[in-house]
């Protein structure tokens, strides 16, 4: 019989306290962050050599594509502009190396050259074409380093590398501190990576290593000892001491080594041991020969954070501790959306799994504690009868905490309480003690309605994102995933899938806060042992947080064929360790075995015909635009082609609204569709349109290093400022607010006299003035309407150097010719109130912050058309410059370098705090004792508790030849209340502008 006992004793639940020069914990339990003073290095066996001649096409022959593929059209391929003919379309597939299907169609919207590697299953007179049986089979590898057409094979270190070995001079390798992302670093280049790289990005991936000496704390002697990882991409090997003692092989999900029991391996505590990990970021599932593991960049290294855990033999298990909700009264709407809602009676259902390491029986009692967001317990569970567990075996507990009065989790008052799960020896000792945040909330999803959050009609407006970002690359940190968060939020996103894998978890943390729904999708789909247990492992990590509120097997041919034969088993899984949140998959089809399978119908991009008819099928089943809207656009260019052109290789214009409201409006139009995840919220790496020199993709609304692009007003207009101040599914209160914005410049024009303007608004109507003169007034409707235009547009309208002024109603905005760039002008957009991410950054030797470079005239203005190289130096304080970026998709300076050149007057700089003192005592102490080179060498000193803490600001200068330079400065602070996931939490449901 399991119980469930509260130890009233233990009455407060911070995990560490410094006392006297020693850690006391509630339980044996410490978590120690083990992010600092690695050293790292890129090749096998040597550093990546010089790059290798491109290698040769492949002999062309009548049998090159045996394959019929006529008279079907197929998705997931890659537009060619410079084929006009069939012929030549076959030609240019054949020259390329990973190229396997190509299709022309001089009949069919949208047609000419397509080629690639993709999924053919729709039928379609209006296509020629062919294919490949296979792959092109690998060029020969070298170990040492991957090239261009090696092929993506598991490299194996073997059993005994001499970079794992303890007596291995490491001297001349790199400095790092994770999260740390092994690609991000490497120069793009055309010659290494004919066919792309990494996702097309043109990043080379090399296999690396990862080192770090540390030290078992002698009072952990007896006790159990883990690292653990929170993500590594993509397959690692983890040395101790130079012995092999684990293999990973899923980039997403996390897993522990334990070190404790490594007989003969591990130094006993106080004495050093070695830790080091091998990873080869180009593993071939879901893979090919020109980019690696995903069709998009997916980064490589030790990316996530990784710990240092020491626990109990008795403890809980990793992600042991489950708690979901059930609403017990009718639920009483509050005043406002960011009052919050709230029940009479709320019930929480609670399960612990408890391990049991010691080699002999252990009779325990298993505590859960309730705590509201003041900090005051609301239940507790009651005392009942002990349960043994026998060694070596674990043991689960559950039971139901009944709450009076519950606030609801919603998203512009997302309240969260904290559970704290204790194992005892039912007397006064406490083993172990976990805490996990939840949230009371119910969800329906209705066939003919939609999606409900607390019994009110929630439409999700939300967002896919690939999250990585300009000079980190998915090694994000977490207050720029505050801002990536707050970015959604700004423009009416209220929803985010985690497209195509399970999210750095501390996102998840980030979306409880500031009220996100998230659709959580696992990577990799088939009836395989392996895959079946990664959809395992990320929802029981998972599944305590209240922004997730569905599951998402697969993506889009990754969901087809044979391959949906993994449904019952993905179902099977999801619903064993969670069972309160229904699942999805991405798909092209419907009515078919997967359709049966999930409990709610997604769609990538598919037509509202496609939807309808979907809905008349299968009457009974939710449907969810899972993806949608893959609309091109570049930041502030006024010329080129129109995202509907195709992914051509071309400046990509900003002006996309055409394409943004109708594959918009197939699903938000439509009452019974749960919303719609846009593609995408920001550029990323890989995916470009046409390639080289593009090496980023352009669909998002902001573009690679967070400006905002003229899509994301569009959707401010649309997503926020249109919706009513009462509707449960707004981001934020507008208070009757409104909006308009001028997508174009007011500089000359190329090659023309004339210039295109559009306006977006929320009003109906919009008047644009040239010079102070009317050029008429153009209605704007609401894009879920039939027909009509969501933009007001002139055509033709003569340049005149001076402004144009665009009035809606009683909001206006003016745009200005511009004039010679003269300075620099420094901003903080991170931390800043205005972008929700704060206003210091905490000293924990982690924080970043964002500066913005503008380059103005001598009015102040942005320099439309400025590129000066901007060169960003930290004068005093605790920081460094990580990086530049200006968000060019096509531009290929080093992300590394402190300096960049501007893309349309704006250039974006990096800046990571040095200093760790604003952490607790506890972990500061246990990280100097820990990590035997710490404040030796690296880039973070930690600050003992014995010495005082300082907290002056990081002062940041611009300069560029020419211009006059311009300096700011970064607050930081010790306080606790200014790290990233309080200010989230006091940012939920304020207004933010990014």
């Amino acid at each position: 019989v399991v119980v469930f006992v509260v130890v009233a004793t233990f009455c407060t639940w911070s995990t560490s306290a410094w006392s006297h020069g020693v850690c006391e914990n509630a339980g044996d339990r410490e978590d120690i962050l083990f992010d600092f003073s690695w050293k790292f290095r890129q090749g096998l066996h040597e550093a990546p050599p010089k790059p290798p001649p491109p290698a040769p096409p492949r002999v062309c022959s009548p049998n090159t594509f045996p394959r019929n593929l006529s008279d079907v059209q197929c998705d997931g391929l890659d537009f060619d502009s410079s084929a006009t003919d069939a012929a030549t379309c076959k030609k240019n597939c054949c020259n390329r190396q990973a190229c396997i299907i190509w299709q022309f169609s001089s009949k069919q919207p949208g047609g000419g050259c397509w080629s690639g590697n993709g999924i053919c299953l729709q039928k379609s007179n209006n296509w020629v074409g062919g294919g490949t049986n296979a792959p092109p089979p690998p060029q020969p590898q070298n170990i040492t380093y991957r090239n261009t057409s090696a092929g993506y094979k598991w490299i194996d270190p073997g059993q005994n590398p001499a970079e794992a070995q303890v007596g291995y001079n490491d001297d001349t390798w790199e400095s790092v501190n994770l999260p740390h992302d092994t690609v991000i670093g490497n120069d793009p280049s055309f010659e290494i990576c004919p066919g792309g790289c990494s996702g097309r990005s043109y990043l080379p991936r090399y296999v690396s290593w990862y080192r770090k000496n540390f030290t078992i704390p002698t009072d952990w002697a007896g006790f159990a000892v883990s690292i653990k990882f929170e993500g590594l991409f993509r397959e690692g090997v983890v040395f101790i001491n130079g012995h092999s003692v684990a293999y990973h092989e899923c980039g997403y999900t996390p897993f522990t080594v334990r070190l404790d029991n490594l007989t003969g391996i591990i130094n006993p505590p106080g004495q050093t041991n070695l830790v080091t990990v091998f990873i080869d970021p180009s593993d071939g599932d879901e893979g090919g020969t020109d980019h690696g593991s995903g069709w998009w960049f997916e980064g490589g290294g030790l990316y996530r954070h990784v710990h240092l855990i020491k626990t109990n033999k008795v403890h809980l298990d990793i992600d042991g501790v489950f708690a979901h909700s059930t609403l017990l009264s009718p639920v009483k709407i509050g005043a406002t959306p960011i009052a919050g809602d709230s029940v009479d009676l709320a019930s929480l259902h609670t399960t612990a799994t408890v391990v049991n390491d010691n080699s002999g029986n252990m009779t325990v009692c298993v505590g859960f504690m309730l705590y509201d967001s003041e900090g005051a317990m609301v239940s507790a569970s009651v005392v009942n009868e002990s349960v043994t567990i026998g060694a070596g075996a674990s043991g689960t507990a559950s039971g139901d905490l009944n709450v009076q009065n519950a606030m609801l989790w919603s998203i512009q008052k997302p309240t969260l309480y904290t559970l704290v799960t204790t194992v005892s020896d039912c007397k006064n000792t406490v083993f172990d003690a976990m805490t996990v945040s939840t949230g009371f909330r119910s969800l329906k999803y209705d066939a003919n309605y939609g999606f409900f959050l607390n019994d009110q009609h929630f439409k999700v407006r939300g967002f896919c994102d690939h999250n990585n970002f300009a000079n980190v690359g998915m090694a994000v940190p977490d207050r720029l995933n505050l801002f990536r968060a707050q970015a959604s939020r700004s423009v009416g996103g209220n929803g985010r899938r985690t497209s195509h894998n399970p999210p750095n978890p501390e996102m998840l943390d980030i979306y409880d806060r500031i009220g996100i729904v998230v659709m959580d999708e696992n990577r990799l789909f088939a009836n395989v042992s392996s895959y079946i247990q990664n959809m395992g492992d990320m929802v029981k990590r998972d599944r305590n947080h209240p922004s997730v509120v569905i599951w998402s097997f697969c993506n889009e041919a990754g969901c087809e064929g044979s391959q949906e034969q993994g449904g019952p088993a993905f179902r099977e899984i999801a619903y064993e360790y969670d069972g309160s949140r229904p699942v999805l998959a991405n798909m092209f089809t419907f009515n078919d075995l997967l359709s049966d399978t999930i409990d709610v119908q997604g769609f990538s991009h598919q037509s509202r015909q496609k939807l309808d008819s979907c809905h008349t099928t299968m009457p009974d089943k939710p449907i969810f635009m899972s993806e949608c809207c893959s609309c091109n656009t570049m930041r502030d260019e006024d010329q080129g082609c129109e995202s509907s052109d195709g992914p051509s290789k071309c400046v990509q214009q900003s002006f996309n609204a055409d394409c943004v409201q109708g594959q918009t409006n197939a699903s938000n139009g439509a009452p019974y569709a749960v919303g719609t995840m846009v593609w995408t919220l920001f550029d990323y790496y890989g995916e470009p349109s046409g390639g080289w020199p593009h090496t980023t993709s352009t669909f998002g609304q902001f573009d690679l290093c967070g400006f905002p692009k003229a899509a994301a007003y569009w959707y401010r207009s649309n997503w926020l400022h249109r919706i009513d101040d009462s509707s449960s599914d707004k981001t934020f209160a507008t208070q009757d607010s409104h909006f308009v914005t001028i997508v174009e410049s007011w500089d000359p024009p190329v090659n023309t006299s004339t210039k295109d303007i559009h306006v977006y608004s929320d009003l109906p109507s919009v008047e644009l003035f040239v010079n102070g003169v009317s050029q008429g007034t153009q209605p704007i409707v609401d894009p879920t309407h039939i027909s009509g235009q969501s933009w007001a547009e002139w055509k033709k309208i003569p340049f005149v150097a001076g402004n144009i002024t665009a009035k809606a109603g009683s909001v206006t905005e003016t745009r200005y010719t511009s004039g010679s760039p003269v300075s620099i002008v420094l901003s903080v957009d991170v931390p800043s109130a205005t972008t929700g991410t704060g206003t210091a950054l905490f000293l924990d030797g982690q924080d970043t912050g964002l500066i913005r470079a503008s380059i103005v005239d001598g009015n102040g203005r942005v320099v439309h058309m400025a590129t000066n190289n901007i060169t960003f130096t930290v004068t005093s304080g605790p920081g460094r410059i990580v990086g530049a970026h200006n968000g060019d998709p096509a531009c290929h300076e080093p992300n590394h370098a402190p300096w960049h050149s501007a893309y349309h007057g704006l250039v974006r700089g990096t800046v990571m705090v040095t200093q760790n003192s604003g952490t607790d005592a506890c972990m500061r102490q246990r990280i100097i004792d820990i990590d035997t080179s710490a404040n030796e060498h690296g880039t973070v000193f930690t600050v003992p508790p014995t010495m005082k803490a300082n907290n002056e600001p990081i002062v940041i200068s611009a300069s560029s030849p020419g211009l006059k330079s311009d300096t700011i400065s970064i607050m930081t602070s010790n306080d606790p209340k200014d790290d990233v996931l309080t200010v989230a939490t006091a940012a939920a449901g304020q207004a933010v502008v990014v």
